[in-house]
């Protein structure tokens, strides 16, 4: 049982939630997730089941859209409505939410990521810390706004779609809108509706799986790496590259670094790099 479950993350549970039910529903236990989601956020949630948990790297790496909805003149612990509210502010005119605003917030730049997330220090998630009241200093990531979408802005509530790159943290995008709005924000929803081309629409809910008809879900492990380019190689140099050799790759080729490996009958064998002399190397394979 190989593959990719495409989840559609209900609200109030974590990522590692919906694995840990999985696992029991299935009675596998080669089950992992990949792009964490926040219990207050919903919708695609990768799930990789057996060998495809080799690639989970890979797949976060992709941009991803949400849609999300904020509200202005509150100011949270966690940048959400989840948290426990540190001030109020009177919203007024000097608050108005201009296109221009969030404009600025477009391409590449530097995010503080936010205490309430799941990047590890000293071996536990900065949240588990939070609700023992230890903080610690966060380093700066660069990271990319690629799109913002304004679907509503009406009194203190706005609406916006939003294409990302890896690493990106609504909540502190929404808490630096509010921040130059002048009165602050936080999040109410988040739902992640795309990762690279792959869609909210092919997802599945958590009850909706089962052991009878999971093989009738699991979609191909290489579905949500498409961002990578492909090459392909005959039987023979796909005997070497199955026992981890190395291979000249002799077919005309304009791209170097990362790329996907399939036999020429389209079977996918894994992730290789391509150097400038044209010499593939295995790096992550797929069982044969």
């Amino acid at each position: 049982m190989n593959g990719i479950l495409l989840l559609d993350k209900p609200k109030g549970l974590t990522s590692a939630n919906c694995v840990y039910r999985l696992r029991k529903t299935l009675g596998y236990t080669k089950i992992g997730h990949c792009g964490t989601l926040d219990p207050l956020a919903t919708g695609l949630l990768p799930i990789c089941i057996g060998e495809a948990t080799r690639f989970s790297s890979y797949i976060t790496s992709q941009h991803k859209k949400y849609r999300l909805s904020a509200v202005l003149g509150i100011i949270t612990d966690s940048g959400d409505l989840d948290g426990n509210v540190i001030k109020k502010t009177v919203v007024g005119q000097d608050s108005f939410l201009s296109e221009s605003i969030f404009r600025q917030f477009l391409g590449k730049q530097q995010q503080c990521p936010p205490m309430y997330s799941a990047i590890k220090k000293k071996g536990r998630p900065l949240y588990s810390w939070v609700r023992k009241g230890i903080y610690f200093k966060r380093d700066f990531r660069e990271i990319e706004i690629i799109s913002i979408e304004i679907l509503k802005v009406e009194n203190t509530n706005f609406e916006l779609e939003v294409v990302c790159s890896k690493g990106t943290y609504i909540r502190s995008l929404v808490e630096s809108i509010g921040k130059e709005a002048k009165v602050g924000s936080a999040l109410v929803n988040l739902k992640r509706l795309a990762i690279g081309d792959v869609t909210l629409d092919r997802a599945v809910t958590l009850n909706s799986v089962n052991k009878n008809n999971i093989l009738d879900h699991l979609l191909p492990a290489d579905l949500l790496i498409s961002d990578i380019p492909s090459l392909f190689i005959c039987k023979e140099d796909a005997k070497k590259v199955r026992k981890g050799q190395s291979v000249d790759y002799n077919a005309h080729q304009e791209i170097t670094g990362t790329v996907k490996i399939y036999e020429e009958n389209k079977v996918f064998l894994g992730i290789g790099s391509l150097d400038k002399n044209m010499i593939l190397q295995p790096k992550r394979l797929f069982p044969s």
